[in-house]
């Protein structure tokens, strides 16, 4: 798994793991194929028209270029629909029971790996905004924590947000529950 590098505390135990929802990155990949066919259909249509026989000639007379033209079009469009798998993939919530691991891919070679304590988390506040992340159940996670403002994390578009704040409040009850009156430890 993508998780498997990192170290875990001895007992610490995984005990979810969270991509962000599947709409998400469904509508970014129809998005991108709706923009990489859409020359491909206009040359198709453009050809196809009955009445002007001067859009064939001028297509006959440069079809190198506007092939050229249409394959680089295409390759731009994989490669960001693999831009945007990798966005997807790559970033991942790992939560266990004494922190929380944010893994975010800024882009190819710069990633962003953040722990959070369970023990130092003060307020989780979960945002569901719209129709379709009402039905599909997806929203936004924004998690405070007793140290500075950049501290806190925001990560949209996760998917049961309400079933995670839940499993992380169980969880930071459980640690509390466990450290007593022992000090919070220092990172």
């Amino acid at each position: 798994m993508l998780y498997d590098k990192i170290e875990l505390e001895p007992d610490e135990n995984v005990l979810r793991t969270v991509r962000k929802h599947w709409f998400v990155i469904t509508v970014e990949l129809i998005s991108i194929v709706m923009m990489g066919l859409l020359p491909v259909i206009g040359c198709i249509v453009l050809l196809n028209l009955p009445f002007n026989l001067d859009i064939a000639n001028l297509f006959a007379d440069n079809m190198a270029v506007i092939m050229f033209m249409l394959c680089t079009w295409l390759l731009l469009s994989v490669m960001a629909a693999t831009v945007s798998w990798t966005h997807y993939y790559l970033d991942l919530w790992v939560i266990t029971d004494r922190r929380i691991i944010v893994i975010e891919q800024i882009s190819f070679f710069n990633r962003k790996v953040s722990n959070f304590r369970l023990e130092r988390m003060q307020d989780i506040k979960v945002t569901i905004t719209g129709i379709i992340p009402t039905l599909l159940n997806f929203g936004t996670i924004r998690a405070q924590t007793a140290s500075a403002a950049e501290s806190n994390f925001t990560s949209p578009a996760l998917p049961d947000p309400r079933g995670l704040q839940s499993l992380i409040q169980t969880a930071m009850d459980a640690r509390m529950a466990s450290l007593g009156d022992a000090p919070i430890l220092v990172d």
